[in-house]
């Protein structure tokens, strides 16, 4: 299933994976510690100013952004070898991270006003915290499955189309699905350095999918 698309769009779509890689890492490098209780209201307040805007404006959009953007760039890169499987991963990624920006989103909404005094006072907002963790996981289980479980399903299969592709260097499919793998540890002190390693990757796929199209348009 070969798939291509004009210059003008993979240029929106090398512009969105790069955008959405950055905005992604600014969201995981500010983001509270994972192993904090995220409905114990004092344990979240320091980011009480902060939590609002940076699930809504930077870690819902930068995840859309960057899964749609690699979809259309891995679709392209892929359309001699290993289109269908370029496609298919893309599709499932980009379902995994809008699904994802999706619960961002709704978690930014309802942890935001729980912590701003000035729309709840602070025992109301503890309360609330607290009868959401009680009740059904509307927001953390379209988190954990899009993040967990459909996200790097559709990535894998994107980094497996590349390396079948050869469009880009067989190294970098190999070292990011390496990384990708490395998510499932979960152990707190490598967040940032995953961070960091993830953005790399993403970006080198980003610079090697800007050189791959000069040589297609020479």
């Amino acid at each position: 299933m070969p798939v291509t698309i004009a210059r003008p769009a993979f240029a929106v779509a090398i512009a969105l994976l790069v955008l959405g890689t950055l905005l992604r890492a600014a969201f995981f490098l500010w983001h509270p510690p994972f192993t904090t209780d995220f409905f114990d209201y004092d344990a979240v307040r320091p980011w009480a100013g902060t939590w609002y805007v940076f699930h809504m404006a930077v870690g819902a959009p930068g995840f859309a952004a960057l899964f749609l953007g690699l979809a259309a760039v891995t679709a392209t890169l892929t359309r001699q070898r290993g289109g269908l499987l370029g496609v298919v991963g893309g599709i499932i990624g980009a379902v995994g991270g809008l699904a994802f920006a999706f619960g961002l989103a709704a978690e930014g909404a309802l942890w935001g006003w729980a912590l701003d005094p000035s729309v709840i006072d602070p025992e109301a907002g503890a309360a609330l915290l607290r009868g959401i963790e009680a009740g059904p996981p509307l927001t953390s289980l379209m988190l954990v499955i899009a993040g967990s479980v459909v996200t790097p399903i559709g990535v894998l299969l994107q980094l497996i189309a590349l390396g079948v592709s050869r469009s880009v260097p067989l190294w970098l499919p190999i070292a990011t699905t390496v990384i990708l793998l490395l998510t499932l540890v979960p152990v707190q002190a490598l967040d940032a350095p995953r961070t960091v390693l993830e953005s790399a990757a993403l970006l080198a796929i980003a610079v090697f999918a800007v050189r791959w199209r000069g040589r297609a348009a020479a």
